[in-house]
């Protein structure tokens, strides 16, 4: 009887780990197909708009990929990072102004970019955790000619949803890009001249439309 008694704490053990162990598998597996469910629906999106970019145009274009820009990435925490160690020297107006108008023109920029097509489709390659809780989901733009372009998505968790932080183009960090001109601007002529050149880069996008 002891000898039973003690198989079946063993089983019910085992069988516990087991379910814990599947338990975990499955919050990994579907905390993986966030992140690239986000990435997903951001380039379902652009493909969307590249299809329609000649019918509905600019503002059209704008219209459709607002809100799912706003959802997809984390505008707000990309700013700051571009910014760095200049973002505490702004007061808090500065902070929402900078931040405001560079919403803006990262919108504007995916509507200017993305506005037809000619049998472009996006693949995504494979997804690998990054230090510090980030994802890190690999895609490629396949052209009409089947040559790809490489597009790698850096992620992480804000609010509870995964959220696009930097995107790696052929190997070309846009954060790198981003920080290495803006830092010159601040440097050189401070906040209020970052702020306008992006209103500045905004409005030549949406002249250039009309």
């Amino acid at each position: 009887m002891k000898l039973l008694n003690t198989i079946s704490r063993i089983v019910t053990l085992w069988v516990i780990a087991m379910l814990v162990m599947i338990s975990g598998l499955r919050a990994e597996s579907l905390e993986n197909e966030g992140a690239e469910r986000v990435v997903i629906t951001l380039q379902n999106t652009l493909i969307q708009a590249m299809q329609q970019g000649q019918e509905i145009g600019y503002s059209g274009r704008l219209k459709l990929l607002t809100p799912v820009i706003e959802q997809t990435h984390d505008l707000a925490a990309i700013i700051r990072s571009v910014l760095g160690t200049h973002w505490a020297k702004l007061d808090s107006d500065q902070q929402q102004a900078i931040t405001r108008v560079f919403q803006a023109n990262s919108i504007a920029t995916y509507a200017d970019r993305f506005n037809q097509y000619d049998g472009e489709q996006f693949k995504i390659i494979e997804q690998t955790q990054l230090p510090r809780g980030r994802m890190l989901v690999r895609s490629q733009l396949i052209r009409s000619d089947g040559s790809p372009v490489n597009f790698d998505y850096v992620m992480h968790e804000a609010g509870g949803s995964w959220r696009i932080i930097n995107i790696v183009v052929d190997g070309v960090s846009d954060l790198a890009l981003k920080r290495a001109e803006y830092s010159a601007v601040l440097q050189k002529d401070g906040v209020t001249a970052l702020i306008d050149m992006l209103e500045q880069k905004t409005s030549r996008i949406e002249q250039n439309q009309q």
